[in-house]
């Protein structure tokens, strides 16, 4: 073997092994917002009560909770709240909320399995008041929170002058997967 054949070879190798080690950045936090529910959340994926009648467009939010090396942590409590269709949240502080759509719960939990997969079914988030369209996030290890987030569509994070750069790392993509709405996301915890 040349010289110069193996020394590519070995800058590769080692290029490769350095990028293995290199941690996944943290997913960032967020503020909890003021409509956190005050009723505790049950463990339910479906967060669609009932689709006839309900006012917005389903969506599968989906993705993993990995560490900081990639692999899948199981058992970790996902919470998530949002406002209906209408922008109104399931929350005794939300002005107009005994309009909130009685068709979907608005808040929901699930546990992360060996793979570190998660599975909702909610809505497609909408904007309200001057929000931009987002999801709450809080993820739970027992009873220690790791993290507090929301999770933007792409594109569209808003303009507030609060969560600046964080946004750009909270954005997912939606695409349709056997013909249902689908968003990926992974959430990188310590």
């Amino acid at each position: 073997m040349e010289r110069r054949h193996f020394l590519a070879l070995f800058s590769l190798i080692f290029t490769t092994r350095l990028e293995a080690k290199t941690p996944i950045q943290l997913t960032p936090e967020q503020a909890e917002g003021p409509f956190y529910p005050v009723d505790r959340i049950p463990l339910r994926s479906n967060l669609l009560l009932q689709t006839e009648g309900l006012i917005g467009e389903p969506i599968i939010l989906q993705g993993k909770v990995v560490d900081t090396t990639g692999n899948p942590v199981s058992g970790i409590k996902l919470e998530i709240w949002q406002c209906d269709g209408q922008g109104i949240y399931s929350h005794p502080n939300q002005p107009n909320n005994d309009m909130f759509d009685a068709h979907f719960a608005g808040f929901g939990a699930v546990e992360t399995q060996s793979d570190g997969r998660y599975l909702f079914q909610t809505l497609y988030p909408v904007p309200y008041a001057s929000r931009p369209p987002h999801i709450h996030v809080k993820l739970w290890r027992g009873n220690k929170e790791l993290l507090t987030t929301q999770l933007y569509l792409k594109g569209n994070t808003g303009n507030e002058w609060w969560g600046g750069i964080a946004r750009d790392h909270l954005q997912f993509e939606t695409m349709r997967i056997d013909g249902r709405l689908t968003g990926l996301f992974t959430f990188v915890i310590g």
